[in-house]
This record gives C-alpha cells, structure tokens and sequence, in this order.
C-alpha cells in the first residue's frame, strides 16, 4: 500500500477507460436489490439512462431499470469510485487515477458536479439532466485537452492535510491545488474556470479513486485491511484484502448530524457513497481519536510519502476487532424522498458486528 504512487492522468470516456459492462450502470456501495432500490440512486440512474438515451423519457427509463433492462452494478466491483447517489455510465467523463508504480493499475472516478446540481444529490430533472451533459461534454472536453501530464496526488493530499484539509468532508486546499497545476491552460475567465473555483469538492472524486488504489493493494490472502466501503443508502458493506470481490453487508443507517431548516430525521436517507473508503483508509472523520480509541491503535503504519502530515493509512479489521469499535465515516445526508438533495452531513457508524463477520470469514 506504501508503495502505491496514485496520480490523475488523464480525463477520457468510461467505455474507453474500461470494459464497461453492456447497459450497465455503476453505483456507491454493495448490489442494490431492486425491490428496495433508494429513490435517489433510482433517480440518478434515470438522468444517467437519459443521457446514453436509452430511453425516451423518465418513465421509461425507470421502467427499464427497475426491470433490470438496464442493470446495475457496484462500482468498486469494476474499478471505480462514486460518490453519495452518484452513478457511472458508459458515456460519461472518467478521471483516471493510475499507480505510477505500476500504471496496469487504474480507477476511474466520475467529474466531480459542483455544490447544487450535482447528480450525487440524487436529483431528477429537466435542469440537472441539462448540468449533466455540460459536466460530461463541455468541462469533460476542456479537461481531456489540458491534463495532458500525470499530476501526483500525495503530495497534494499531504499539503493539504497540513492546511486543515480532511481529504475527505473538506478538500477545497486539495482542489485548489488541483486547479494550480492545471491553471496555465485552464485560462482565468472560462465557464469552466468559473465552475471550479466554485467547486471545492472537485479533489474528491480524485481522492476517492486514489484511496481505492490504495486500498486495493491490500487485496493478498489473509490481509484483514479494508479494500472496499461505501453504502447505498439501504445496505452498506464492506470488502477484506483477503476476500477480494466479497461483500460483506448490514442495514446502511442514516447518518447522525446537523440537518438544514425543515429537514427531520425521518426524512434522513441511510448512508450512502463510496467516499467512505477514503475514512477507513485513515482521513475524515478517522483523522480524529474515533471512538476514544487511539488512532496509532486502529492504523498502526504512518505513510512514509505523507512526510507533512504524518498521516496513518491502513485500517486491518482485526485492530477494531481487538478493540470492540468500528471507524467513524463523515458523510453527507441525503433526503431519502429524492426531492430536496444533501439536508445535512453527520457522522455514520456501521456496526461493529460488520467488521467482525468478515474477520471470520478470513480467519
């Protein structure tokens, strides 16, 4: 996991990246069972199906979903990351992540979609289909021109602990480290210059897909590390370095926080997004003392390449199993009635039962 160099290399097509699964959509978390599907990853999956026009209308594109015509898949099963109610079709913009240590190895991260029409939010409509299409065409072409060298994602990510970040519910140094190494050809006074100083979620998606590779350097017989998380607003799960491709789930319960005028913890979506994977790996909520417990105690190795920050990556399940705890995941809420987007932002904490059936299923 030391050893993993991640850097944004590039911004292309899905289909192009990967072996995109035939009228697939990707999404946070472990497989959605269609019967109890979260209305707003149904209503993000409507926009996406509307976008590859493989329907005509929404109605139609939910009929086919729900049917399974158009199937749905996790997105950590097929290399890449989402955030909230976020999805990923074959025509949407990819930002590849590869390990220059070993560039066969790759994630891919959808465009991050700014703080209101974001297709995360898990929103439908006439204007947020409208703000997909520009996020996938206009910024998507811009981007594919100008990231044309590897930009090192650490040594971001490390200064921009150092200067408050989290690298997961606060990135905007990150992203504005990001646009700094972009800039010169990225012009001052663009709509898309404009957009991403406005956006200062944007280094997340990135993170996200670094974490996974990251992550995923773990997957070896025996490795109790976390190589997987993330939720979809129903179940929420989790995958072993020693059973790569296994999920191991329980209910995704709503995150506990702060919510915006109006909102009720009945409206509260259970949790949700594959940026979850960014705390066990040792950054969010996790860069605190979760729990009570000592952090040193949870993430034993301090990352050599994070020499600023000093930051601990790698949490083994056996260290919370020793410990009776679970990680602490910073996370947006979501209306669970896909009407009125992100209504706060909280701490979830799966059980601790989770972390301890998949320990056992290594053991």
């Amino acid at each position: 996991m030391h050893a993993v160099e991640p850097a944004w290399r590039s911004v292309v097509l899905a289909r192009d990246a990967m072996a995109f699964p035939e009228r697939t959509i990707l999404h946070a978390g472990p497989p959605v069972d269609l019967a109890r599907i979260a209305r707003p990853i149904l209503n993000s999956a409507v926009m996406a199906a509307l976008l590859e026009n493989w329907a005509e209308d929404a109605a139609e594109a939910e009929a086919m979903i729900l049917s399974g015509t158009i199937r749905l898949a996790p997105a950590q099963d097929h290399g890449a990351m989402v955030p909230l109610a976020a999805v990923f079709s074959p025509n949407m913009a990819a930002q590849v992540v590869v390990d220059l240590a070993n560039p066969v190895r790759r994630v891919l991260a959808p465009m991050n979609g700014g703080m209101v029409k974001a297709q995360r939010l898990g929103l439908a409509g006439p204007e947020i289909l409208a703000h997909l299409k520009w996020i996938n065409g206009n910024l998507a072409a811009t981007l594919s021109i100008i990231v044309d060298r590897d930009i090192p994602l650490i040594p971001i990510a490390d200064a921009a602990l150092l200067a408050g970040d989290d690298c997961h519910g606060r990135t905007g140094e990150g992203t504005r480290r990001v646009i700094e190494a972009i800039a010169p050809r990225l012009g001052s006074d663009t709509p898309e210059r404009h957009f991403l100083d406005g956006a200062p979620g944007f280094f997340l998606n990135l993170w996200m897909a670094a974490a996974k590779l990251i992550a995923s350097a773990a997957e070896i017989p025996g490795s109790s590390l976390i190589t997987a998380m993330g939720a979809n607003g129903v179940d929420a799960g989790i995958q072993l370095g020693g059973r790569p491709g296994c999920w191991f789930t329980a209910p995704a319960i709503p995150p506990e926080g702060a919510l915006v005028d109006g909102a009720t913890p009945d409206d509260r979506l259970g949790a949700i997004g594959d940026s979850a994977l960014v705390d066990a790996l040792g950054f969010g909520a996790m860069l605190g003392e979760p729990t009570g417990v000592p952090r040193a105690h949870l993430l034993p190795l301090e990352h050599p390449a994070f020499a600023l920050s000093q930051a601990r990556v790698g949490l083994p399940t056996t260290a919370l199993a020793a410990k009776a705890t679970a990680p602490r995941i910073a996370l947006g809420i979501l209306d669970r009635s896909g009407r009125r987007g992100r209504i706060g932002g909280g701490i979830y904490t799966p059980p601790a039962a989770l972390f301890a059936e998949a320990l056992r299923a290594i053991a």
